[in-house]
């Protein structure tokens, strides 16, 4: 479906597609088969909860930082933790905002009545409210919570830059911003994309949405949150978890793939949106693949957590013993000895102890065959050996 509006002092702009579907079957096929498989993991509740925060906190400190965020993800989760009362803290107050409205479009998500397409219908409100949640209580000229731009005479509003594929003058007067946000939602809504997958529909929505750039500021965290929100309501939420931090790690990409899409209506419509989607859509996959990764080596250590109590209350190990191998048993990465021993926990735990008592504790491992030691200093667990 295309739709084409005349704006008042904006010209013309189009809503279309701008895709071959059939060209991007396969890997809609390929995130679909993986979101279901994970569906089907028999994940523990434990596992599904720490799952849900790690999202949470790589999705604000991706859609954060894109925005010139500073904060690390451990900030973040001490700010969304123990910030308890309102902060007037900008950085932080940034991050609270962010986890207030990704908790709103999951609900909204989740409890929204949707099209016989199973697709989540969008609304004015629905993104004004995403921007007041966002926008609130910064104490900022650019942030006016859920307000359109409305440019006086002089201000123009740009995005992009030379290096990601020129720069874009958006749509500048309030009449053009708030006709355009209307025909977007209606054009997102129709039959016709409601129809199409979810991973399609979704970044669309991201994609027009930050062409038309309504608001002063907050454009970025808005749409990537409306794609999610999209996500969520459907068959392929987990997708949407981790794509910030995809978005992030492919930063010159993503800015390029809007602008080359943009550039590339006029020479090839029919295709203009193709490589922006597909760059999305391998986005979807990673993302779901992360997920399976992270889940696998969770359950794996709560198995490994599992064989170590055993050991212990069998007394095949003690409880310094026990310390160490927890402690390797949540690592993929290889690690040396030396590097270990550096560590402030583990200087603590022999801090009472001699030399020897070290010594013997690492030997009998080694004899029991429950950790191997390369000639370089590697070591391993070996799980479920003993």
């Amino acid at each position: 479906m295309i739709l084409t509006v005349e704006t008042h002092r904006s010209g013309i702009f189009t809503f279309q597609t701008g895709l071959k579907l059939a060209q991007l079957q396969p890997l809609i096929d390929k995130i679909d088969y993986g979101h279901r498989l994970f569906s089907s993991l028999p994940l523990l509740p434990d596992v599904t909860a720490t799952l849900e925060k790690e999202t949470l906190l790589s999705s604000i400190h991706g859609t954060d930082t894109i925005e010139g965020g500073t904060l690390t993800e451990d900030e973040i989760s001490q700010v969304i933790e123990f910030t308890q009362e309102i902060t007037q803290e900008e950085h932080k107050r940034r991050i609270s905002n962010l986890a207030q409205a990704y908790r709103f479009a999951e609900n909204a998500a989740i409890q929204a009545p949707t099209t016989q397409h199973s697709a989540f219908l969008v609304s004015e409100i629905f993104i004004l409210t995403l921007h007041r949640l966002i926008s609130g209580g910064i104490n900022d000229d650019r942030y006016q919570p859920g307000q359109y731009r409305d440019n006086p005479k002089g201000q123009i509003t740009k995005v992009g830059d030379e290096d990601h594929g020129g720069i874009y003058r958006t749509p500048q007067a309030h009449i053009d911003i708030k006709l355009l946000l209307g025909k977007l939602i209606e054009w997102l809504n129709s039959d016709e994309i409601c129809s199409l997958p979810s991973l399609i529909r979704a970044p669309l929505a991201h994609y027009y949405f930050e062409r038309i750039h309504p608001f002063q500021d907050g454009n970025g965290r808005v749409g990537r949150l409306l794609e999610k929100t999209i996500l969520i309501a459907s068959c392929s939420r987990y997708a949407s978890r981790g794509i910030d931090r995809y978005y992030l790690e492919n930063i010159d990409t993503y800015f390029s793939a809007f602008n080359q899409a943009r550039k590339q209506e006029k020479t090839r419509p029919d295709t203009c949106n193709q490589d922006f989607i597909e760059f999305v859509l391998k986005g979807f996959e990673i993302s779901i693949e992360r997920l399976h990764h992270r889940a696998n080596q969770m359950m794996r250590h709560f198995l490994v957590l599992a064989w170590l109590g055993d050991l212990l209350r069998d007394k095949h190990i003690n409880n310094r013993q026990h310390v160490i191998l927890d402690y390797l048993g949540g690592k993929q990465e290889t690690i040396t000895l030396h590097s270990l021993k550096k560590m402030p926990w583990y200087q603590a735990l022999y801090r009472r102890y001699s030399p020897a008592t070290e010594s013997r504790d690492w030997a009998d491992l080694v004899n029991q065959g429950i950790i191997t030691k390369s000639d370089e200093g590697a070591i391993r667990l070996n799980a479920f050996r003993h």
